[in-house]
């Protein structure tokens, strides 16, 4: 070590917004609990270029990093100190495999893509698809919590073989067959994309298939990339991680690595905070007019202490009736429907701001803080406190 500080290579990316994230953990870990002497590869660098220097005189005490090629993979075996994988590939997580044995940071996807779905289902969709990339297994991990969730609700989905790995130059040859794909789909349609940029991609095909989104297609990515999602046209939906502390648990169990207070592998999941919804899945596909109109309402007033005979007031045909075409057009009750969205802002509320939680519960159309806290354990089985805690860095 240098002046007794751990040299530690980071081969993370510095362009994309969930490696952004998982950088200012490490960072905020490196400050509270360093120092760290830290490298971190050219900025210009494509990530399939990322490596360790070389050099004799590097002599690492730890790494954390994508190890997306065999020279790379071969760099980290070779220094023999402790190493925290990014998003391992298939190959590399067979247990044959010398990467296998390393610890891993890696996003919950499987959660992500039961999110999407959930999202989707919110807003009356009933047809959904899902486009990913071809051997990723992040990618397919999205896919399987996407159609496991689809499939627990009783509907079916569309799923686009990729022919290109994310990385290549294919989206030239590629985009005429997802145009023909996605014409070929049955309307409105929930389109969960693998991440923002396969997100951006749905959007270009839209455009040029002469579909509307989100009237005819509804787009979530993942990520939540900011800058790419708010770039798209229309701004891009997607389901966030919590990278940064994501990024911070990865540097503590290096630390602790590095000190030998560890010695067998770790996992650790990044988990997933909610869908931040843009314009691109900002839609009511429900055909029944009256139930479209009273969801309406109720999103419109999310924030406001609505009750069912609200809702009612506002719609042309009386309680009962609203209530049957409720059931048979979503599955639940009005009274249901309200919970649901004033709990979706509770949750971005608790997510994204310090606000006291009496604060919370009346910006969220709860008249208690006592009985928001009753319905948010029974719903989530966490307390309001637990929840903020675990959607927020360490």
């Amino acid at each position: 070590m240098t002046c007794g500080m751990p040299k530690v290579a980071l081969l993370i990316e510095t362009h994309a917004g969930y490696a952004r994230g998982i950088l200012r953990g490490i960072a905020r870990y490196a400050h509270a609990h360093g120092p760290w002497l830290i490298y971190l590869p050219a900025e210009e660098l494509p990530p399939l270029e990322l490596a360790l220097p070389d050099g004799e005189h590097w002599e690492w005490n730890g790494i954390i990093g994508r190890v997306l090629n065999e020279r790379v993979a071969r760099q980290v075996l070779s220094a023999r100190v402790p190493v925290i994988g990014m998003d391992l590939s298939e190959e590399q997580l067979a247990p044959d495999h010398p990467l296998s044995s390393i610890s891993e940071l890696r996003p919950d996807s499987h959660a992500a893509g039961r999110l999407a779905a959930e999202h989707f289902m919110e807003r009356g969709l009933r047809q959904f698809a899902f486009c990913g990339y071809s051997g990723q297994v992040w990618s397919r991990r999205r896919e399987e919590g996407f159609c496991t969730r689809l499939a627990e609700a009783g509907f079916s989905y569309n799923v686009y073989e990729s022919l290109g790995h994310p990385s290549e130059p294919v989206w030239e040859w590629e985009r005429p067959r997802i145009i023909h794909w996605l014409r070929s789909l049955s309307r409105p349609l929930g389109l969960m994309a693998c991440n923002d940029h396969r997100g951006r991609q749905m959007l270009e095909a839209c455009l040029m298939a002469g579909l509307h989104v989100p009237e005819d297609i509804a787009v979530v990515g993942v990520d939540d990339d900011r800058l790419l999602c708010e770039l798209s046209n229309p701004p891009l939906s997607s389901v966030g991680f919590n990278a940064e502390k994501g990024g911070f648990l990865a540097a503590g169990l290096l630390a602790r690595l590095m000190a030998g207070r560890v010695s067998r592998p770790q996992r650790i999941l990044v988990d997933p905070i909610g869908v931040t919804t843009r314009r691109s899945s900002d839609v009511i596909a429900v055909e029944d007019r009256h139930v479209a109109q009273a969801l309406r309402f109720i999103r419109d007033n999310g924030r406001r202490p609505i009750r069912v005979g609200d809702v009612v007031s506002h719609s042309a045909i009386g309680r009962r009736a609203l209530e049957i075409r409720f059931q048979k057009a979503l599955n639940r009750s009005i009274r249901d429907q309200i919970q649901r969205t004033h709990l979706e802002r509770v949750n971005q509320l608790l997510a994204e701001t310090e606000l006291p939680l009496e604060k919370v519960a009346e910006l969220s159309g709860f008249n208690s803080l006592s009985y928001l806290s009753n319905v948010f354990r029974r719903e989530t089985g966490m307390t309001l406190a637990q929840y903020r805690r675990h959607t927020r860095p360490v």
